[in-house]
């Protein structure tokens, strides 16, 4: 990866930091990178995140 790949994705990232979504956007976001369960518990994948945050809070 070059420096141009490099800052394309720190301006996407910016970005997509900047977007305005809603509880359900941000859910479908989680649950398709696999970060989370449809349910709201985190994946196998992510002990850390949920060892330290614990079970997200829906609604």
């Amino acid at each position: 990866m070059n420096n141009k790949d490099r800052q394309r994705l720190i301006d996407l990232a910016k970005k997509e930091r900047a977007m305005n979504s809603s509880e359900e956007e941000a859910m479908a976001r989680l649950v398709n990178t696999g970060i989370l369960t449809k349910n709201g518990n985190y994946t196998k994948h992510h002990p850390t995140l949920a060892q330290f945050c614990g079970r997200l809070e829906l609604y």
